[in-house]
């Protein structure tokens, strides 16, 4: 992925150079008529357009030749390239800039994290592997990143490769300034695992987490964030695991005006369901990551839509919610969620 720039070809603007040397012979002319008659009434008038027309026309000329005499260099347009970075507390940010990684890896160095991830919401093409949608860094007996491809047939592969953390925050530096080199996406690396796209299709709905949960090789074990986002409508159901804060939002606002049946944020090991509610515009039931005699917690929250907005959005952000939340374990009969 180098950051490459191309030149100019020398070549000519031939319309500017044209008009711009037909704007001076003529504007020359109308000078000459005027100094012939500059005593006259007309003589000066001609004088000065002569002069404006030729300084048009030089500047004309100009243009038609700059090319050729100065070629520039320009970079090519790309498509600007957007990260959300996520702690192991589940804290997210967008802004994400090489000093904020390298912060990052301190932690993960000192002990004081065990991973965090980068998630792309443009993904990046690199060839030969597929779309990299996310990279995860964990710190084991050195720090490791671990990258996932999504490939043309729907399957993932996972990559990684150990680096040390001068290293490794040059990498990230070059990722995020993208001019990282070839080399940065080849030498070093290793495939950790690959899982077709069409295995995942006959697979039950549990072995469908594409493996997001618990991955393991010869460095230990690297835990992954989990994230899902499932929107549902009358016959239909699509699920999301790369979205933003703003796609939450809109999946509120749809099971509020009645555009989805409902919607499941699925972050960490807790999940929240949006349902309509008759008195309220909304309801949420948390299904929590807190386990009382081997039976997982559930709790219920009804509010208006902004209020259901305010609550996830601060989840995504900060990890926790407002204490005011009705335990309502019993009735969901501790099940497991499906």
């Amino acid at each position: 992925m180098k950051k490459t720039q191309s030149k100019n070809r020398k070549r000519l603007h031939l319309a500017a150079l044209i008009l711009g040397a037909y704007a001076v012979c003529l504007g020359f002319g109308l000078v000459l008529a005027g100094l012939e008659d500059l005593r006259g009434a007309v003589g000066p008038i001609r004088l000065l357009l002569g002069l404006g027309m030729m300084g048009f026309g030089l500047f004309g000329v100009w243009d038609g030749l700059r090319d050729k005499l100065h070629p520039q260099e320009k970079l090519p347009l790309k498509a600007p390239t957007q990260y959300v970075l996520t702690d192991d507390s589940g804290n997210r940010t967008s802004n994400v800039t090489a000093e904020r990684i390298r912060e990052e890896l301190e932690k993960l160095r000192e002990g004081k994290r065990d991973s965090f991830h980068l998630q792309l919401l443009m993904p990046l093409e690199v060839s030969e592997w597929g779309e990299l949608k996310q990279i995860s860094c964990t710190a084991q007996s050195a720090l490791s990143l671990l990258a996932f491809f999504q490939t043309a047939d729907g399957g993932w592969l996972l990559r990684t490769r150990t680096m040390d953390l001068e290293a490794m925050a040059e990498w990230f530096r070059s990722l995020l300034e993208e001019s990282l080199s070839l080399s940065g996406w080849t030498d070093g690396w290793e495939t950790l695992e690959e899982v077709p796209g069409t295995s995942q299709e006959t697979e039950d709905s549990e072995d469908q987490e594409f493996k997001t949960w618990v991955l393991r090789n010869e460095a230990g074990v690297y835990t992954v964030w989990h994230r899902r986002l499932t929107i549902a409508g009358e016959a239909w159901r699509n699920e999301y695991r790369f979205f933003t804060a703003h796609d939450v939002e809109l999946a509120a606002q749809g099971v509020y005006e009645g555009t989805y049946q409902y919607a499941i944020l699925e972050w960490g090991s807790s999940s929240f369901d949006l349902l309509p509610d008759q008195e309220e515009q909304l309801q949420v039931i948390w299904c929590t990551n807190i386990w009382d005699e081997k039976v997982r917690r559930y709790f219920r929250r009804a509010g208006t839509v902004t209020q259901v907005k305010f609550w996830l959005i601060q989840y995504l952000n900060e990890g926790c919610v407002d204490e005011y939340w009705d335990d309502v374990t019993a009735l969901a009969g501790g099940q497991e969620r499906k």
